[in-house]
Order: structure tokens, then C-alpha cells, then sequence
């Protein structure tokens, strides 16, 4: 049985035969005057359709088989992502079984929603525990895994926990959460105050500004149709305006947490503390994940962006481990209470995240 490491050293030789293949299986669709059908939408949501199997596959991972709807933690493969679960051995058998030593786990993966929840959302019922509900009242001092926002915004998103880093030749605090929330998707300029909670039940006051929106990391987009943009990261820093108005060692219900950075590997129990579902748990199923398209626009006119290096969780027996508003939590490993990743975007069962030493490493910051 193959080790993550085994796994992870198969990753690229995979991809680079994949795409191959790919490119090759597009070559003769244009042979066939079938091309036009690559611009339509797929049942699954995707904004690149197929029209065989081999298009229907838009990312690659390394992570745990799910078998039957059950993970399996120890059974490390290659991770194949379609967004409709169709037979690929027909054409492309060697996506379905192995490639040398290591086995293939194909798994549907719709487009990603990455979204605050907007405010005239925000009385309809969601499938949360009723304690969530305390994730999304005003805290003085603020701990991570709370409800906040811009200042006059008409969404609300999640603070995941506080860093530190140097500005302006001296040590600040600041809040952590992804660009969409605290940026509106670049719409948002630096200095923009932040507020806890977010627009919940009437608008925001300025009395709750807590931060002031200080570093983000852009979001790419691709301006033609074959243009082809990567990101990384959805995150985004603000700087505290009042170190007295916040908790910088807690995230609401989570006893043990440690503002300590690990890494996420396929199988590892996790949990995290979020603005509309509460303290969920889950498992990593994939990390390493190429080519994940989220979408920062509705169905009816997406705005789609991909992501490499993500990491995949699904929540434990059944139920979603995030929806809409839980953007901006931190993932944090059950065990240890330590910190592993940045929530971002989902489609109800999957969670999207990114890699929270990575996020840190970019902002030069450690959390606290």
C-alpha cells in the first residue's frame, strides 16, 4: 500500500501525463468540429464543460480513498476530480485504477462557491446547530471564529484568529480572514474599518470597528476565455485598532486551541469555528489540489477563479463541515489544537481551504 509520500512523488509525473492526454483528446474534438461544446455549461456547474470523459477532469490531488461515501485514512492515492462523476475507463483507463504503484480515487468536485453571506440570506434557515448561532453575536474581547465585516457591508464573513507581524518598524496585531471578506474581492480599499459582528440583524455600527483592512492578496481572474490565471491564497490581514478589544489566545469553541502552525495531511481529524455552523468537524481528504475552479460570482454569471495547492475536507457523518458566511475560519487539527489551513469556499459537502503557513509566510506574520 502506498505511503503520502509515495503518493506525493507520483503527483507531477501524473499531471504531466494527464495533460498530454488532455490536450491530445481536445485535438481530436476540434477534429470532430466538436470544440463549440467546450464553452457550454455542464450540468455540474463548470464554466469549461466536456464533452468526453477526459474534459470532464479539472483537478489533482494526493489524499485518502473514499469508498461507498466512507473515507478510508490510510489508503493514500492520487486524487482525480470530475464535475460529473462519469465512467472514465472506457477512455482514459489509466485515470481510473493506477499509475505505476500508486492508486487512482476519481471523486465529483462541483465549482466551489466563495461567499459571504449576504445580508438578505441571513434569516433563512441553515442546517447548523443551534449553539452556532453564538458565533454570530457581538464579543468584547473578540475571539477568532466570529461574525464580522466591513464597516456599511451587506455580508458577513468569519475572523479566523489574530497574527502578528511587524508594520511599520513595529509589532501589530491583526486580524485574519480571506480577501473576499474583508476586501470584497479587491472592491475595498486599505483602511477600511472592520467590524464585529457583521451586518446581523440591522446594519453595522461604527462603535464595533475593531481593525482596518491592511494587506491582501489579490485575486486573479482571467480576462479571456483560454486565459489561464493561478491563485494560491484568498486571504487577507487588518490591522487592530485596540489590543484591549481582543482575545488573541481563543477561538470560540475550541477548548484546546493552539496558535501553532502545522501541516494538513490526507486523514488528519480537524475541526474549525465558524460565523454560520458553529464548531463542525471533518476530515482532510486531499491536499496538493490543482486546478480547483470557485466561483466569486452567482450561477447565473459566474466569475471564476482557480486554485493550486489546496486543501479538501468533508465533514464527519455526512453534514457540511462549512456553508456560506463560515469564509475566513481557521482549520485547525483535533489533536493538537494546532493551526493548518484557511477556509475559503465550498459546495455544501466539500470545504475548500489554503494552506495557513503559506497565507502566513506571504504576510510575514505568526498566529497568536
Amino acid at each position: 500500500m502506498a505511503t503520502y509520500e509515495d503518493a506525493l512523488t507520483a503527483l507531477n509525473p501524473f499531471r504531466v501525463q494527464l495533460q498530454h492526454e488532455v490536450f491530445a483528446d481536445i485535438e481530436r474534438q476540434s477534429e470532430r468540429q466538436s470544440v463549440g461544446r467546450l464553452t457550454a455549461f455542464s450540468a455540474g456547474g463548470a464554466t469549461s464543460a466536456f464533452s468526453t470523459a477526459l474534459t470532464n477532469i479539472h483537478a489533482t490531488g494526493v489524499g485518502v480513498r473514499i469508498r461507498a461515501g466512507t473515507i478510508v485514512p490510510d489508503e493514500f492515492v492520487i486524487k482525480v476530480y470530475v464535475f460529473e462523476k462519469l465512467d472514465l475507463g472506457a477512455e482514459a483507463p489509466f485515470l481510473t485504477k493506477r499509475f505505476g504503484n500508486i492508486e487512482i480515487d476519481v471523486e465529483p468536485l462541483p465549482v466551489q462557491l466563495a461567499a459571504a453571506r449576504n445580508v438578505r440570506h441571513l434569516r433563512a434557515p441553515v442546517r447548523a446547530p443551534a449553539a452556532a448561532i453564538a458565533n454570530r453575536g457581538q464579543f468584547r474581547p473578540i475571539p477568532g471564529g466570529v461574525s464580522i465585516s466591513p464597516l456599511d457591508a451587506r455580508f458577513v464573513g468569519t475572523l479566523g484568529c489574530f497574527v502578528r507581524g511587524v508594520s511599520a518598524g513595529a509589532e501589530q496585531l491583526f486580524a485574519l480572514s480571506n480577501n473576499h471578506v474583508l476586501a470584497d474581492v479587491d472592491n475595498l480599499p486599505t483602511g477600511t474599518a472592520i467590524v464585529q459582528p457583521g451586518p446581523e440583524v440591522s446594519a453595522t455600527d461604527p462603535d464595533d470597528v475593531f481593525a482596518m483592512l491592511s494587506n491582501t492578496v489579490p485575486l486573479q481572474f482571467p480576462t479571456t476565455r483560454f486565459e489561464r490565471r493561478i491563485n494560491l491564497f484568498d486571504a487577507a490581514i487588518a490591522r487592530v485598532t485596540d489590543p484591549q478589544l481582543i482575545s488573541t489566545t481563543q477561538v470560540l469553541g475550541i477548548p484546546n486551541y493552539s496558535a501553532v502552525l502545522s501541516s494538513a495531511i490526507p486523514g488528519m481529524p480537524v475541526t474549525k469555528s465558524g460565523r454560520t455552523t458553529g464548531v463542525t468537524t471533518g476530515m482532510v481528504t486531499a491536499t496538493h489540489v490543482n486546478g480547483v475552479q470557485v466561483n466569486y460570482g452567482t450561477q447565473a454569471n459566474p466569475r471564476i477563479a482557480v486554485f493550486d495547492g489546496t486543501i479538501q475536507i468533508i465533514g464527519d457523518d455526512g453534514q457540511p463541515f462549512s456553508l456560506p458566511g463560515d469564509s475566513g475560519s481557521v482549520i485547525i487539527e483535533r489533536a493538537t489544537g494546532n493551526v493548518v489551513a484557511l477556509l475559503f469556499a465550498g459546495d455544501g459537502r466539500t470545504t475548500t481551504t489554503c494552506d495557513l503557513g503559506a497565507v502566513c509566510r506571504q504576510f510575514q506574520v505568526i498566529p497568536t
